[in-house]
């Protein structure tokens, strides 16, 4: 990470799926997380005589990334190194190939085979003995433990400017059959005990009649008996829904994070959230009166962010009253809407990427410069646990 990061909430779904494909095609596979895997990476490329070494990247593992791939080419320039990830899009590191976007293919590909996946349900179960789930913290707020994090669908029809998802994803949203998704949840709990499983998908309530077949497949098993699972959702009115919210229930969901960002209709529509402030409130509303707690995510700083507007946002907080919440300065990740704009207005700073971190100011808004950014004390929360911050 560009900063100190001692734990690791969960696997790289990217690398763990890599590895597996490259461990079908014959290769010895290890998969290493550096948050808690505490090793030389020199010496453990030269123990395991590696000729190829995979990276994926996102903008906060800049610094990181640059390291690992220097130590690598000092030990041998004859390795070659693969950079994928949301990151790829301005890579400017060392690297024999940069994967951008979806990287199955690219990655057999590269790996000299002719097999090609065409469908999420062609992806194999990943390996996650190459892993072992139980060394990750899980994802805050925790329901049980070991708690796993997965995502069983690709992309995101919304446009949100900020928001990497499209460059890497893209707008198709491709889904896993229910039953292979809960196969592997059922792996999960059998082989290592894993007790929550947290579906990151980008929009989990987008598609009611794949999400049901999750539900309803995993009260098939009784596994709601066994595990608890927490949900990422958006508040659109069509999309929470009781029967929705009832089906998550029965399953075994305890806990929605829904993406909130701000409580002014004028900036939402500005980040072409697609939601209104009444659609925030009444999913906040129907999923307490169904017996789940809530999460939701803030951003400060965004484009015609004013004093006006965090009072605003900071009044439907009160209004809101999730179990936890959190909140985050706007980042301009490359090549969004959002990062286009704050370039082209001069309210971006220059910071090089490896210096791209949780609570730094990078950019300021036409009424809100960096210092009163910087002062900004953070929203007050009433029967709420408070998740990241600056």
């Amino acid at each position: 990470m560009n900063w100190h990061h001692p734990y690791c909430e969960a696997p790289s779904r990217a690398l763990l799926t890599l590895g597996t494909l490259a461990e079908q095609e014959g290769h010895k596979v290890k998969v290493l997380h550096l948050d808690i895997d505490k090793v030389d990476m020199a010496a453990e490329v030269k123990e395991f005589k590696a000729d190829i070494v995979g990276l994926t990247v996102n903008t906060f593992q800049v610094r990181s990334a640059r390291q690992v791939t220097k130590q690598i080419r000092e030990v041998s320039r004859d390795i070659r190194i693969v950079v994928g990830g949301p990151h790829a899009v301005v890579w400017d590191g060392e690297a024999d190939k940069v994967v951008i976007g979806e990287g199955d293919n690219q990655w057999l590909e590269y790996l000299g085979s002719s097999r090609r996946i065409n469908s999420l349900d062609e992806l194999p179960m990943v390996d996650y003995d190459l892993i072992n789930p139980v060394r990750f913290s899980g994802v805050f707020p925790i329901g049980g433990i070991p708690s796993m994090m997965m995502m069983s669908s690709r992309g995101c029809g919304f446009g949100c400017i900020f928001c990497n998802t499209p460059l890497f994803w893209g707008r198709r949203v491709r889904y896993r059959d229910p039953v292979l998704v809960v196969d592997e949840v059922a792996y999960l709990n059998k082989r290592f005990g894993v007790a929550e499983v947290f579906f990151q998908d980008d929009t989990f309530n987008l598609n009611h009649g794949w999400a049901n077949g999750i539900f309803e497949e995993i009260i098939r098993r009784r596994l709601n008996n066994k595990m608890v699972f927490k949900l990422a959702c958006r508040v659109n009115e069509k999309l929470v829904t009781e029967p929705f919210l009832e089906m998550a229930r029965r399953a075994g969901v305890w806990n929605i994070f829904y993406g909130v960002e701000s409580g002014s209709q004028r900036l939402l529509d500005h980040m072409k959230k697609g939601i209104t402030v009444p659609e925030i409130k009444r999913a906040f509303s129907l999923t307490h009166r169904y017996g789940m707690q809530t999460q939701a995510s803030f951003i400060v700083g965004m484009p015609g962010e004013n004093l006006e507007s965090l009072q605003e946002t900071q009044s439907l907080i009160y209004d809101l009253m999730p179990e936890h919440m959190g909140w985050v300065y706007a980042c301009p990740f490359p090549h969004t809407e959002f990062d286009k704009e704050v370039t082209a207005r001069g309210h971006k700073r220059d910071f090089d990427y490896a210096d791209y971190r949780y609570g730094l100011v990078i950019c300021r808004t036409d009424e809100l410069d960096y210092d009163l950014l910087e002062s900004f004390p953070g929203y007050q929360v009433r029967n709420s646990v408070m998740v990241g911050g600056r």
